[in-house]
C-alpha cells in the first residue's frame, strides 16, 4: 500500500475531470480489447473452449498489457523521477471513467428531458446490455440509474480501491480485467466456459469495492436502510451489483430492478426497494449528484488512509527519527552522522569518492598543498587565525585570499592532523548545526 502517492489520486481525478476520455486517444481499455480479440481468435483456432484455455487467456492478456507496463515504466525511470510519477498518474486516470459516466448518463436526461423518446433510448443502449426499444420514460428512467449505480463501482471505486492497494499496476490490472469481463464473461454457448475465469475474477477484485460503494451511497440513510440494502442485494445473481443498486434504490427512495429483456427473452431479477414509487427524470438527476459524492468522498478517505500509512503521515519511523531537525545519530553504517536532510540521495552520492567519506566544513576554493604529501586532501582543516594564516605563508605554503567576503579574511589549509578511513563528518554538517571543528578532530583521536 505504499506504492501510491497521495497526491497521484488527486492528479488522476482531476485529468479525469477536466479532460475525460477524448475519442481517439490511447486508452487501457482499448488495448486490452484488441488484446483479447487477438489472443481469443488465436488459441480458439487451435484449442476447443474450456476452463483451462480461459484461465490461460486471461494470464495471456494480462501478462500481455502488465509487461508493456513495465517496459514504458523502466524507460520513464531513466528519463526523470517525475516521468514515472507522470506516468503511473496517466495510468490511474485511464482506469477511472467519473466524467465519461456522467456524460453518458446525462445525454439519455437530456433526450428524456425534450421528449425525445426514441434518441432517449438509442443513447440509452451505450449504457445498458438489455433491450431499449419499447422502454417508456419510466423504465428508460430506471435502466439509466442501475446503470449508473453499477458504473459507480467499475468506473470510480474499484480502479482507485486497487490503486491503493497495489499502486498504478493494481489499477491497470483491475481495468484489464474489467475490459475483459464485459468482452468474454457471458452465459452463453460459446463463452459459459471460456469465459468464466473472466468473470470470476472480476467478481472477486469487485467485491470489497461494491461494498463501499454501497455504504458511500446511501451514507445519510445508513442505519435504517443498511439492513434493508444487504438482504436485497443477496437476492441478485451478481454477487456485487446488486449493492451498489439497493443501495441507490434506498438513497433516492425508488423502485430499482425487475423484469429485463435480452435478446427478446424476459429475464426475471430481484426488485430493490419494493415500496418505492416509480423512477423519474429528476430521480436520474438526483443519481448524477451521487457520481460527484462517490468520486469525491472514495478520493478523501483514500488521500487520508495513503497519508497515514506512509512514513511522512503517522508515526515515525527509524528512517525519519535519523532526519529529524536538530537530531545527529549515527547512520546504519555506524560511521555516518546523518542530520537533517542527509537523506536526499544527492547528498549522500556527493559525500563518497572514491569508497570513503570526505568531510569539507568551509571550501569556496581548494588549493592543494604539496607539501602535506600521504594525507588525504579531502580530509583538512581550515584556519581563519592570522596568526597561523602568517606561519603558514613564513613556511613556505601557499594561501587562500579569499577577498569577496566583506571581511577579506584569509583562509589556509594545515597539515591533515588524521588519516583517511578514521571518523569524519558529512560534508553538508556546518558549526551552525552543532558540529565544530574541535569536535570533529575529538572524534578522529
Amino acid at each position: 500500500m505504499l506504492l501510491l502517492n497521495p497526491s497521484q489520486i488527486v492528479a488522476a481525478l482531476t485529468v479525469d475531470l477536466v479532460v475525460g476520455d477524448p475519442h481517439g486517444w490511447p486508452h487501457i481499455a482499448r488495448c486490452a480489447g484488441v488484446l483479447s480479440a487477438a489472443y481469443e481468435r488465436w488459441l480458439t483456432r487451435h484449442f476447443s473452449r474450456n476452463l483451462l484455455l480461459g484461465l490461460i487467456f486471461w494470464i495471456l492478456v494480462v501478462g500481455t498489457v502488465l509487461a508493456g507496463y513495465v517496459i514504458i515504466r523502466f524507460i520513464c525511470s531513466l528519463i526523470s523521477p517525475i516521468a514515472t510519477y507522470v506516468f503511473d498518474t496517466l495510468i490511474i486516470y485511464q482506469a477511472v471513467a467519473a466524467r465519461d459516466l456522467h456524460k453518458h448518463a446525462k445525454t439519455v436526461l437530456q433526450a428524456l428531458v425534450s421528449g425525445d423518446l426514441s434518441v432517449a433510448r438509442q443513447r440509452l443502449s451505450y449504457l445498458v446490455g438489455r433491450d431499449t426499444r419499447d422502454l417508456d420514460a419510466p423504465e428508460i428512467s430506471r435502466a439509466t440509474i442501475e446503470s449508473v449505480a453499477e458504473s459507480l463501482v467499475d468506473g470510480i471505486v474499484a480502479p482507485l480501491f486497487w490503486a491503493v492497494v497495489a499502486g498504478a499496476p493494481g489499477a491497470l490490472v483491475y481495468r484489464t480485467a474489467n475490459t475483459l469481463d464485459s468482452m468474454v464473461g457471458h452465459r452463453t454457448p460459446a463463452y459459459e466456459k471460456f469465459g468464466k475465469t473472466s468473470a470470476r475474477i472480476d467478481d472477486l477484485l469487485n467485491w470489497v469495492p461494491a461494498r463501499i460503494c454501497a455504504l458511500i451511497i446511501c451514507f445519510f440513510r445508513l442505519p435504517a436502510s443498511w439492513p434493508k440494502v444487504q438482504r436485497e442485494a443477496a437476492a441478485h445473481a451478481s454477487p456485487n451489483a446488486g449493492w451498489p443498486e439497493a443501495a441507490m434504490a434506498h438513497a433516492l427512495g425508488v423502485r430499482l430492478g425487475g423484469t429485463n429483456f435480452y435478446d427478446g427473452e424476459a429475464v426475471q431479477g430481484p426488485i430493490f426497494n419494493v415500496s418505492g414509487r416509480a423512477a423519474t427524470i429528476s430521480d436520474i438527476k438526483s443519481s448524477l449528484s451521487r457520481i460527484w459524492l462517490v468520486v469525491f468522498v472514495t478520493a478523501g478517505v483514500l488521500c487520508l488512509l495513503l497519508a497515514l500509512i506512509s512514513p511522512g503521515g503517522g508515526s515515525l519511523s527509524r528512517r525519519d527519527v535519523r532526519t529529524q531537525p536538530g537530531v545527529l545519530t549515527p547512520g546504519t553504517d555506524l560511521k555516518i552522522a546523518r542530520p537533517e536532510g542527509a537523506e536526499d540521495i544527492r547528498s549522500a552520492v556527493s559525500c563518497l569518492r572514491t569508497n570513503r567519506l570526505v568531510t569539507t566544513f568551509y571550501r569556496p576554493f581548494s588549493i592543494p598543498n604539496p607539501a602535506d604529501a600521504g594525507c588525504n586532501s579531502d580530509l583538512a582543516e581550515y584556519s581563519n587565525t592570522p596568526a597561523r594564516n602568517a606561519s603558514r605563508s613564513d613556511a613556505g605554503g601557499p594561501t587562500l585570499h579569499h577577498s569577496a567576503r566583506p571581511d577579506s579574511r584569509t583562509r589556509t589549509r594545515t597539515k591533515c592532523p588524521f588519516r583517511a578511513g578514521s571518523f569524519s563528518v558529512v560534508n553538508y554538517l556546518t558549526p551552525a548545526r552543532g558540529v565544530t571543528k574541535s569536535t570533529a578532530l575529538e572524534r578522529t583521536k
